[in-house]
Formats: C-alpha cells, sequence, structure tokens
C-alpha cells in the first residue's frame, strides 16, 4: 500500500478515536505513517478582511492540533471518500497522487467539509523527504451518504482473491500467489495485522475483528506501484493481458 494512502487512513483512523475521546497517545509523530515526513500540516485559503486579498494559511500544524480544532468546531466524525477520475485510475494507484482522489470528509451536524492531501518530495531531506500538507479543498457541502454492506463487500473480496490467487499461481510465480493467498487467510484471521508492515495503521481497540479483517485483507492485496509491481506486468497472450487488467481493477476498486 502506497504511503499516501496509509496516512490517509491512519489519521481518519486515529482522529476519530480523538473526537471520540479526547486525547490519543503515541500517534504524532511516533505512527509508521509519518516516519518518512518531515511534516504534516493543514491549510486553508482565507484572508483576513474584506480589503486583503486570499492567502493559504496554516491552521494546524500537525495531525494533532487538527483534532483538537476539528473538535472544537463540532466536528462529528471523519470519513473516507475516493473520487475516480480516470478509467485507468487503477493503473496509477500505486504512484503518489495516481489511483484518483482520497479525500477525508470532516462530519458535522449540518454539512461536511473535504480535505485532500499533497506530498512534496524535497531531495535536500534524506531521513525525512517528504512535507505534506492537507487542504481544505472544498468546504461546506451535503454530507455523503455513503452506505456499505461490509458482508457483500466481505463476499466481493473473497471472490476476487480466490481468483487471482489462482491465477497468479498458473501465470506469474509462487511468491505473487503467496501474497495473494495471505490476504485470502486474512478475512478469517484471529489477527488480521500478521505479517502487515503497518501494524498501527488503526486503533485495533475501536474496530471490531470483522472490520478489521476487511481492512487489512484489501491492504495486503495492495500490490500495485512502479517498476516490478503487479500493475507492471504484462503478457504475450492477449487475453491473459485482459485478465490481469481486470484483476487490477476489481482490486482497486
Amino acid at each position: 500500500m502506497t504511503g499516501t494512502l496509509v496516512q490517509i487512513i491512519t489519521i481518519t483512523a486515529f482522529g476519530n478515536e480523538f473526537l471520540k475521546n479526547g486525547k490519543l497517545t503515541e500517534f504524532y509523530p511516533e505512527n509508521s505513517s509519518f516516519q518518512f515526513c518531515d511534516f504534516v500540516d493543514f491549510r486553508e485559503i482565507k484572508k483576513k478582511n474584506f480589503f486583503t486579498a486570499k492567502k493559504e494559511i496554516i491552521t494546524a500544524k500537525n495531525p494533532l492540533n487538527w483534532f483538537e480544532n476539528l473538535k472544537n468546531n463540532g466536528c462529528i466524525k471523519l470519513r473516507l471518500f475516493h473520487q475516480t477520475e480516470k478509467e485507468n485510475d487503477h493503473q496509477l494507484a500505486g504512484s503518489v497522487g495516481g489511483g484518483g482522489n482520497w479525500f477525508i470528509e470532516t462530519v458535522y451536524p449540518n454539512h461536511s467539509d473535504f480535505w485532500v492531501g499533497n506530498w512534496n518530495h524535497d531531495k535536500n531531506l534524506t531521513e525525512k523527504p517528504w512535507q505534506v500538507t492537507y487542504g481544505k479543498a472544498v468546504k461546506k457541502q451535503p454530507t455523503r451518504n455513503q452506505q456499505f454492506d461490509l458482508e457483500n463487500t466481505r463476499n466481493e473480496l473473497n471472490s476476487i482473491l480466490e481468483k487471482i490467487t489462482d491465477f497468479a499461481f498458473k501465470e506469474t510465480t509462487e511468491n505473487w500467489g503467496n501474497i495473494f493467498e495471505k490476504a485470502k487467510e486474512t478475512l478469517n484471521s484471529e489477527n488480521p495485522e500478521t505479517d502487515f508492515y503497518h501494524t498501527d495503521l488503526i486503533s485495533t481497540k475501536e474496530y471490531e475483528l470483522h472490520n478489521r479483517q476487511l481492512l487489512l485483507s484489501a491492504s495486503k492485496a495492495f500490490v500495485f506501484g512502479g517498476m516490478g509491481s503487479w500493475n507492471d506486468m504484462g503478457f504475450e497472450n492477449e487475453e491473459t493481458n485482459k485478465n490481469i487488467m481486470n484483476f487490477q481493477q476489481n482490486c482497486i476498486t
């Protein structure tokens, strides 16, 4: 899974914990999603008065400050919102800024605001080269009434993983087959976080096992990136190429 997606999931998950309990421990900058970040701040476009021009202003210097601001302003909860831009979004999912747009929806009693991340790589910074800014892209919009049948989603993912595991063992390498097989096994694992790099992706005490299994299974099946990744593969047989493209798109959506 890309660092951008890991971080937006983490911020959403722990943000909800803060809104619920009013406190967090060992979150920022300790969480693994921030390990390569020089800073993570939050900005809005504002102006001081009627006569001044609009200006980008840092409203929170880090995620904890942002959570505090949200809570003080009456935010109820955070949700992830994905917006597809192009038909080939699944092919770009492994790149920074690729795979469509992921927003953090901040839900208030009568409206929602939407925040989007911007990652800037500073080549002069070796250990922590990423400078991340989340900006309020859209404000005071109707709340997205997203309803998902988790059991149906779980069954669909299991079906896809069964097919792609079989495909990988037959058409690619044992390594790819093992990756998808482990992702499928995670759907029924008592410890779905096992063998996943970001063990602190979410606060496990805030999520039921059923939901953690679904999230971690999908996370382990995310095999998209640059050279050598799943979406970099090609085959001489046109029908095989068509099948692998379908698998890629299903795994993303």
